[in-house]
């Protein structure tokens, strides 16, 4: 006799509604920007970002290896999640293509960026200027041409293992 597995969409995790994704965009979090290497390999980072309309910006220099990378091929993507114990994961999967915004348009957006992570009295401080203002004068400016979100706390085993309590916490 055959079983039947439960149908795919029936175990698909919940995603996140536009609203949720708009809420999760707007919060300070950390992103992680990934760029492709000459070799075909991921180059994976954490990184500052701010949502404006639909793209993603984020600041860095030209004298990385994430900035050569979209050089030479401008597309990334970037991963911007809520993640804590059991399976109390949800966030979105941003895949773009990228434009390298340059000068002094540049130097307001990360400003901007800048601001969402430190106070303004940082951006007095000498060395945190330093590295900050004058380090960063590119921005990576990622189009969300495709989004993939996900929310596994509403899934029945994320709900199950909040409810149980049977996860362990993480570390950290």
């Amino acid at each position: 006799m055959t079983s039947h597995s439960p149908d795919a969409a029936e175990n698909k995790p919940p995603i996140l509604n536009s609203t949720e994704i708009d809420e999760l965009l707007s919060m300070t979090l950390i992103a992680n920007l990934a760029t492709i290497e000459d070799d075909g390999s991921i180059h994976l980072l954490p990184m500052w970002f701010l949502r404006i309309g639909n793209n993603i910006y984020i600041p860095t220099s030209h004298h990385t290896h994430k900035y050569r990378n979209l050089l030479a091929r401008p597309r990334a993507s970037v991963m911007i999640d809520i993640s804590r114990a059991g399976l109390n994961l949800k966030g979105v999967l941003i895949r773009g293509r990228v434009e390298l915004v340059r000068g002094e348009k540049a130097q307001q957006i990360n400003r901007s960026i800048h601001l969402k992570y430190v106070t303004s009295d940082a951006l007095n401080d000498p060395d945190v200027s330093s590295y900050l203002s004058k380090g960063d004068d590119v921005t990576v400016n990622v189009h969300m041409d495709r989004l993939i979100s996900w929310n596994l706390s509403d899934s029945k085993a994320g709900q199950a293992l909040g409810v149980g309590g049977w996860f362990r916490p993480l570390d950290g």
